[in-house]
């Protein structure tokens, strides 16, 4: 009984130390190719014609294994030359084929594979065009975290499409794809936005937001009447800078909106954008209810430069103990930092005159 025992342990010490040493085997030399993969592409990088025909024949031998995985690690930054010719190279070899194949398969984890190397195929925007409308919810995600910013232009229609998809992580990462666009996906944002399922209307003005482009300001205005207050605030926060003055007469409405997130947004907006025609306003939400709107009100003030320096100086002079509270701790805060003299703020009639306009418009 001893006996069979220790036949049985050694069994196992022997095969285990055989499958580990195959393991290291198999893993140096996927290293070596590897290496070996990366060295040819180097060179293929800055090959002329006539020389990157004999290092395409090298990259033949390499297993399509390993060159996927090169190309999974590239960034995918289409306006980077090198990584867009190192991928060409890569497209190039029997890979490609490879790819389509994988795109065929009826097993949806090579599908998954696929969409993630769809960008090494000449004309790969087919397929994925084509892998975005899989039937597997895993496949479409992967489809759409490969994009580069190229292709979430090429694809923003579709990208809205996907917000609506019945899988919550598909719907994920077609939103973020949206906020990773550049300045391109303005027209295609422009004429989304207006037309919006309801329960989209939100991830559509996060979108706005972040490209910030004053062309966006007549979709964006679209919802500023919106029953959601969600909604109003994100219109809020989605107004782009650059816009003109008599753009911004919705903005009085918000100012005012009986929500205070969003009285908030639209404070905190008007000293992003520096729309300093609404200091008056903003001075009168020093009296807001909100401690949080009398808060935003004095930062915004304190950001707006002189002329809400003045609307701060002349609240002191006000009846209104809240805002005299807030105004006096904005400007305490200035001289502190070093941004006022203290002796800047002592009450000018001549210039509390000058304030009435502004004021009195609130």
């Amino acid at each position: 009984m001893i006996r069979w025992s220790l036949l049985i342990i050694a069994s196992s010490l022997v095969l285990y130390v055989c499958v580990g040493t195959l393991i290291d085997v198999l893993e140096n030399r996927r290293k070596r190719h590897e290496s070996r993969a990366m060295k040819i592409l180097s060179k293929a990088l800055y090959a002329d014609h006539a020389s990157l025909g004999p290092l395409l024949n090298e990259l033949q031998a390499i297993s399509n294994r390993v060159l996927f995985s090169i190309a999974m690690h590239i960034p995918l930054h289409f306006d980077d030359q090198l990584s867009r010719r190192l991928l060409d190279v890569i497209g190039n070899t029997a890979a490609r084929r490879k790819v389509k194949r994988l795109a065929r398969s009826r097993f949806w984890p090579r599908r998954v594979i696929a969409s993630r190397l769809a960008h090494i195929v000449p004309n790969g925007e087919e397929l994925m065009e084509k892998l975005l409308c899989d039937s597997s919810s895993s496949v479409r995600a992967a489809t759409i975290e490969s994009f580069g910013v190229d292709q979430i232009t090429r694809f923003a229609p579709e990208l809205f499409e996907a917000l609506e998809d019945r899988s919550m992580s598909v719907r994920f990462v077609a939103q973020q794809a949206l906020l990773r666009g550049d300045g391109r996906l303005v027209e295609p944002v422009r004429e989304a936005l207006p037309n919006l399922a309801p329960e989209l209307i939100v991830r559509g003005l996060e979108v706005a937001s972040n490209l910030g482009d004053p062309r966006l300001l007549e979709a964006v205005k679209v919802h500023a009447e919106s029953e959601d207050p969600q909604v109003r605030q994100l219109v809020a926060q989605a107004t782009p800078f650059g816009v003109a003055e008599y753009e911004f007469a919705f903005f009085v409405a918000l100012l005012s909106d009986e929500e205070p997130l969003v009285r908030v947004a639209a404070v905190e907006a008007v000293a992003r954008v520096q729309a300093e025609w609404l200091a008056g306003r903003i001075g009168a939400a020093l009296r807001d209810r909100s401690y949080e709107v009398r808060r935003a009100a004095g930062i915004c003030l304190a950001q707006l430069g002189a002329i809400g320096l003045l609307v701060l100086r002349n609240t002191l002079e006000g009846d209104d103990a809240f805002a005299r509270d807030m105004a006096q701790q904005v400007l305490d805060g200035l001289v502190m930092d070093g941004r006022v003299d203290a002796a800047e703020l002592r009450p000018a009639a001549i210039e509390l005159d000058s304030l009435t306009d502004w004021v009195g418009a609130a």
